[in-house]
């Protein structure tokens, strides 16, 4: 499960346009934050993404991607042009292709590398989902887990939601705002597309799964949020959007919650593994902020310069299967799951620190994409300095604190502990 907005210059306090994304995979799926610079391909040149592999582009863009870490494609991510696209699982009622093919986050990476603007960006997703399709596995564990793919396309001028189904597609361009998450939003009313004009794609849905995954729930309170902040809305806006619970505690949430907390093998699978917000104004300046870590309610949004010379901070690129102390991701798993045991008592204290950090950082001016401005980049480093040193200080205190009490909750997560090898106590 998944929530992705983006806004225009109408509803944005500066007129940047802002992207926004919760990452949503399995507890244990570790989330990457990767670079990968601007290239030129030789002639014959292919490229191997999850499942098969296809002809390389001549040229590929410098990326910023946010990826599960077995996945050649990514969730999330922006592009040196200024093109930042988020995709989301459709559960229809089409059976996926038995033969491997790209699956939506191959598409969204390929998009991203290859197209220049949002409309590009679209055509390139479309042309290669009518000729590989999409099929193959899409879970970490689940290997049963397959989906269709909409996207939410966005450049410095205009907001694309594209809608596929099969080797099919719709599509409709926004110059305000628009939300997509785990459901069909475009319903008979796109602008463009492969199915027979007039086609009501809603009807294509699995009511079902799309029911249960609370998506139209989530979609809404975004769209609300949105238009209570039109003319107003900032990063930070985008940031408090992506931490939304409709429950007081973890433990007690549910799908409808936009910061997702798994809870059990059944309905509640899925937990926000990492998150992305992108700001761009008209001209060629960024904001790029992210998690790198699961859980926005106890993650500090931080600044990173995607082309920096210096590279991104070190770990949020590296973490595979399991623990490992030189990822980013898991030393700050580890500090999520020991909260997780003490949200009640910590959770608003650590939300609280967390936008105390964040205010700091209003100021921050629009920055290249591979800028060499000192003080930007003091900003990123200590950002993420003040967020590991504040992480150390709440887990001693966790140390010596006794668990609340929720018993499945909590057996489940020490499930989760004891499988991944995190050492907590």
């Amino acid at each position: 499960m998944c929530d992705t907005f983006a806004l225009g210059s109408a509803f944005t306090a500066d007129g940047s346009f802002i992207f926004a994304k919760n990452s949503d995979r399995e507890p244990g799926e570790t989330h990457l934050v990767v670079a990968n610079p601007r290239e030129d391909h030789a002639d014959g040149e292919m490229v191997e993404c999850t499942y098969i592999e296809i002809p390389q582009a001549k040229k590929t863009y410098s990326t910023l991607l946010c990826k599960p870490f077995w996945i050649w494609g990514a969730e999330m991510g922006v592009n040196e042009r200024g093109v930042a696209i988020g995709n989301e699982a459709l559960f229809t009622r089409m059976k996926p292709e038995k033969v491997p093919g790209l699956i939506g986050m191959d598409l969204l990476r390929l998009g991203l590398e290859r197209g220049g603007s949002a409309q590009e960006a679209a055509s390139i997703i479309v042309g290669l989902l009518k000729k590989y399709g999409q099929s193959g596995p899409c879970g970490y564990r689940d290997k049963k887990f397959t989906y269709m793919n909409s996207y939410l396309i966005m450049d410095r001028k205009e907001i694309i939601v594209l809608e596929t189904f099969g080797r099919d597609h719709v599509m409709k361009s926004f110059s305000e705002q628009a939300a997509i998450s785990n459901i069909t939003t475009l319903g008979n009313s796109w602008d463009s597309g492969s199915l027979d004009k007039g086609t009501d794609v809603k009807r294509l849905e699995d009511k079902i799964m799309t029911f249960f995954s609370g998506a139209a729930r989530r979609r809404s309170k975004v769209l609300e949020r949105m238009a209570e902040l039109k003319g107003r809305f900032t990063y930070s806006d985008a940031f408090e959007i992506l931490r939304i619970h409709r429950s007081s505690s973890p433990a007690r949430g549910g799908n409808s919650d936009i910061c997702m907390h798994a809870a059990g093998p059944l309905i509640r699978r899925s937990q926000t593994t990492g998150s992305l917000v992108v700001c761009l104004d008209d001209s060629d300046g960024f904001k790029v902020f992210v998690t790198a870590g699961s859980a926005p309610c106890m993650s500090m949004f931080k600044p990173v310069i995607p082309g920096a010379k210096e590279g991104l901070p070190a770990g949020i690129d590296r973490g595979g299967q399991g623990f490992s102390s030189d990822s980013w991701w898991w030393m700050h798993e580890m500090f999520h799951v020991g909260m997780l045991f003490h949200y009640s008592v910590l959770g608003s204290q650590i939300l609280d620190e967390i936008r105390s950090l964040e205010t700091s950082m209003l100021s921050i001016p629009f920055y290249t994409w591979a800028s060499d401005d000192e003080n930007i980049n003091n900003i990123s480093r200590s950002c993420f300095e003040l967020t590991r040193e504040m992480e150390r200080r709440y887990m001693e205190r966790i140390s010596a604190m006794h668990e609340e009490f929720h018993p499945l909750y909590n057996h489940y997560w020490k499930k989760m502990v004891e499988r991944e090898g995190i050492p907590i106590s």
